[in-house]
C-alpha cells in the first residue's frame, strides 16, 4: 500500500476519471525527491490511470500509467526546468528507480516512469 510523502498524499495519483488508485510508491517518492530539489510544489496531472481513462485521454494501451508506474507532472518553474532537475537528478544518482522520462515540449509538463529499462532514458516531444 502506498505511502503519504511529504509533499504529496497518495490520493493525488489516483485516476481522475474512477478515483482507482494503484500507484506505486517508487513514483510516489520519486516526484517528492524532485518536488525537494526544484523548490516549489509539484502538480500531478496524471497518475494512475484506469483503462477506459487511460483510453479516453489517448493513452497507448498498456501504458505505465494503467499500471500504476508512471506520472505526468508539471509545476509553476515550466516543463524545461522541471525536465532539467531530473535529469541533474538522475545524473546524481538520486533517482534510481526512474526508467524513463519524456519532457512534453507543447503540453508543458515532464512524463516519468519505472517500467522497463530503455536505451535512451530522456526524451524530448511534443
Amino acid at each position: 500500500m502506498a505511502q503519504d510523502t511529504t509533499n504529496f498524499k497518495v490520493g493525488e495519483f489516483a485516476c481522475k476519471h474512477c478515483g482507482e488508485n494503484k500507484i506505486d510508491q517508487r513514483v510516489i517518492n520519486m516526484a517528492q525527491t524532485i518536488r525537494e530539489t526544484i523548490g516549489v510544489p509539484v502538480r500531478v496531472n496524471s497518475g494512475y490511470r484506469c483503462p477506459k481513462h487511460n483510453a479516453a485521454v489517448g493513452g497507448v494501451k498498456g501504458s505505465y500509467h494503467t499500471q500504476g508506474l508512471a506520472a505526468d507532472l508539471s509545476c509553476s518553474k515550466g516543463a524545461k526546468e522541471l525536465y532539467l532537475t531530473i535529469q541533474k537528478l538522475w545524473n546524481e544518482g538520486k533517482l534510481p528507480d526512474l526508467q524513463w522520462c519524456k519532457y512534453y515540449v507543447k503540453k508543458n509538463f515532464c512524463h516519468i516512469d519505472c517500467g522497463k529499462k530503455r536505451n535512451n532514458i530522456f526524451a524530448v516531444g511534443d
